[in-house]
């Protein structure tokens, strides 16, 4: 039978193990609930999320990927970004709204590479393809043409981003979410992106797709308040010519 002073010891292992862990937890960022120390996510979190984006390319590239994202992770979507760049011309919308029914069908012909072992794919392999999923493929270059069609009609008369940035006044909007469980799936702002969009034609951009898409892109900072991330941006934003909202 174990002595009194090993189950005291056993006891103050556990203790300290477990204040240990606490210790840890208080010092990730509050966004490793999603990223769980994947080092390109948590790159991503650290040094691109919330940060502004100007260019048509940029913003394009970002509409879609969100698209792409319905019904998966972020995370799947962000290790096959460079395959969906690839596949998609850079996003460059010209080259983009020439692209025909038979790239598409090429997308999806694509195969998963395998591993050596032929039975399963690692990570760096499941990089190689875009998801295959037709309507969402479909879906870039339709919304490659609806910025065109917009463009000829006068409706956006100087850049695509000038138009998105026009949804908050041309400001970024800096939140100040206290946690992650303040932070809305959708905004009025996003919800009326998505309506104009729909009305002009565009396919998976519904609200929650176009909020993700301001947030990735510094519409709002939602990193949570007096993160360091947070406190970054403020001072990107008291530099920014233009200004700023703060919410």
């Amino acid at each position: 039978m174990p002595s009194s002073s090993s189950k005291s010891k056993r006891k103050r292992t556990t203790t300290a193990e477990h204040e240990n862990q606490q210790q840890q937890q208080l010092l990730q960022p509050w966004y490793h609930k999603f990223t769980q120390s994947d080092p390109l996510y948590t790159n991503y979190m650290r040094n691109e999320w919330s940060h502004e984006k100007q260019t048509d390319n940029e913003l394009f590239e970002k509409l879609c990927l969100e698209g792409a994202q319905a019904g998966l992770s972020w995370r799947t979507i962000l290790h096959k970004r460079e395959a969906y760049r690839r596949a998609f011309h850079e996003f460059d919308i010209d080259k983009v709204a020439s692209m025909t029914t038979s790239d598409i069908d090429n997308l999806m012909m694509l195969q998963q590479p395998q591993s050596k072992d032929h039975t399963t794919s690692d990570r760096s392999s499941q990089e190689v393809t875009v998801v295959r999923h037709r309507g969402k493929l479909e879906s870039v270059i339709n919304n490659a043409k609806m910025i065109q069609k917009l463009k000829a009609n006068g409706i956006i008369t100087t850049t695509f981003s000038r138009y998105l940035w026009s949804f908050v006044n041309n400001k970024p909007i800096l939140n100040s979410w206290k946690t992650i469980n303040e932070m809305p799936s959708k905004t009025t702002e996003s919800e009326m992106m998505s309506k104009e969009l729909k009305k002009h034609g565009f396919k998976f951009v519904g609200p929650t797709t176009c909020y993700s898409l301001m947030q990735s892109c510094g519409f709002v900072i939602d990193h949570v308040v007096d993160s360091e991330e947070w406190v970054e941006a403020e001072k990107r934003l008291k530099k920014r010519k233009g200004g700023y909202e703060r919410r």
